[in-house]
């Protein structure tokens, strides 16, 4: 393999690292600059590595995955670099071993919109040409543009935690809906859902700033997190950082959400969705939750609260009220009247 391709390789495993470091990522920025092939080989990995999430499911990259893996743990010191270096080298080799149409397909969509996406409960980081490096959540779906005076993010749907590369030059802005979350070298986690955005700062600083003239501004400290539900009125609240990001390990916190926000939330994890009835959709609610345990989270909700779960003729869990709780409430009002 060409060695400006393993070098490559190297380094998006480095920044991958949980402790990565801010020297290294200058450094990264470093090589990058130095000649025009290290850019086009750290895009061509990407690229690569995307196409190859994109046929995880077959058969063939089953076997290859497990392989790696066997081959992993006698190789322990190398592991993400061999790996990294395995998945271009197979998704640029003809692609023998998955269907070349997808990838292809794939690989015009990255290239061509900077897309980067992933599937129902599929996890992944990518790293940015600038060194910042993004985790997406299961079902999400973001754009990136990188030009020489700005770095702008779109997240689409789902959710992303962002570490972010310092470059005092170039603003690191992330929009999502009609709000954008600017930064410089900071660390921080934007969420979307059908009721909700939100927000949370780990490290650094950002500013949450709505697009449309005259919009509110709030700056945020580590440790607070900006949520806006239904369009109402937004708030800034402490956050448990290590609850706050649990999606990444696949546990979902929930602490006085909504029913329905918490449904929302674990929908994002699973084809078999939840439904609440409206008219117990503010019930509150609290714990910890494995993602895309849809059958955990309604047995729990069955047990500690005073609703019923039934699927309904479209194969849903829908959650009402349990009809004893509905009787019992009506009891109390009627001797209330006496």
């Amino acid at each position: 393999m060409d060695q400006i391709e393993a070098d490559a390789a190297a380094w998006d495993a480095r920044l991958r690292r949980g402790d990565a470091t801010e020297r290294e990522r200058i450094a990264f920025q470093a090589w990058l600059l130095e000649a025009e092939e290290h850019r086009h080989a750290h895009e061509r990995l990407q690229a690569a590595l995307f196409a190859l999430r994109a046929q995880a499911d077959l058969p063939e990259l089953s076997a290859l995955r497990d392989a790696a893996r066997q081959s992993a743990r006698r190789m322990d010191r190398w592991r993400f670099a061999f790996g990294a270096c395995a998945a271009a080298a197979l998704v640029l080799a003809v692609g023998l071993a998955f269907n070349i149409n997808r990838g292809a397909e794939a690989w015009a969509v990255l290239h061509g919109a900077k897309i980067y996406a992933t599937t129902l409960n599929e996890r992944t980081q990518i790293v940015l040409a600038d060194g910042s490096a993004v985790t997406l959540d299961s079902n999400t779906r973001l754009a990136a543009r990188l030009s020489p005076d700005r770095r702008d993010i779109t997240l689409l749907s789902g959710r992303a935690l962002f570490h972010v590369a310092k470059d005092r030059q170039r603003p690191f802005v992330v929009r999502a809906r009609d709000r954008t979350v600017t930064a410089l070298g900071t660390v921080f986690d934007v969420g979307l859902s059908p009721r909700s955005l939100r927000v949370t700062l780990l490290e650094g600083r950002v500013a949450v700033r709505s697009v449309q003239a005259g919009g509110v501004s709030r700056e945020l400290a580590p440790r607070q997190e900006f949520v806006e539900r239904d369009r109402a009125s937004a708030v800034v609240r402490i956050v448990d950082p290590d609850k706050a990001l649990g999606w990444v390990d696949g546990q979902i916190f929930f602490e006085n959400d909504t029913l329905a926000q918490a449904a929302d939330e674990m929908n994002q994890y699973s084809r078999l969705k939840i439904v609440v009835d409206p008219a117990i959709a503010d019930l509150k609610i609290n714990g910890m939750f494995r993602a895309g345990n849809q059958t955990g989270f309604v047995g729990a909700l069955q047990t500690t609260m005073p609703v019923e779960v039934r699927p309904d003729e479209h194969g849903q869990l829908l959650v009402t009220r349990r009809p004893s709780a509905v009787r019992d409430a009506a009891i109390v009002g009627d001797a209330s009247e006496q």
